[in-house]
């Protein structure tokens, strides 16, 4: 995981735990139609406020892949929950093994994040 850009002065983003995501080849059921597979993992981060282009590493994320993110702000225990500050998810890039987006988390103190990650190929 790499995260740069900071516009703000709120300490970068990193890591505090994650799902264990699926690996390639673990023989997965294919889903059908034009989608062969899709794999779901999260990860949970430090507090901050601002806006940071971040990276996570996966290896089923490839350059066609689609990638969906979404951020939520967590409670001490990790649980997601809407509260007043917005959290927002742009700029989205796959390419192999990588997906690059950009968060925003708009609030004047940093805040605690969980980000979700659906990969699909």
């Amino acid at each position: 995981m790499t995260a740069t850009e900071s516009s703000a002065s709120s300490e970068i983003p990193q890591i505090v735990h994650h799902s264990l995501p699926a690996e390639h080849g673990q023989n997965l059921a294919d889903v059908g139609g034009n989608v062969g597979a899709v794999w779901r993992a999260w990860w949970t981060w430090t507090p901050s406020h601002g806006t940071f282009n971040l990276q996570l590493n996966w290896n089923v994320i490839g350059v066609d892949s689609t990638v969906v993110v979404t951020a939520s702000e967590i409670d001490a225990n990790g649980n997601r929950f809407v509260g007043a500050a917005a959290f927002q998810v742009s700029s989205v890039a796959a390419a192999n093994g990588v997906v690059t987006f950009k968060i925003n988390i708009d609030w004047g103190s940093s805040l605690p994040m969980r980000t979700d990650l659906l990969v699909f190929n």
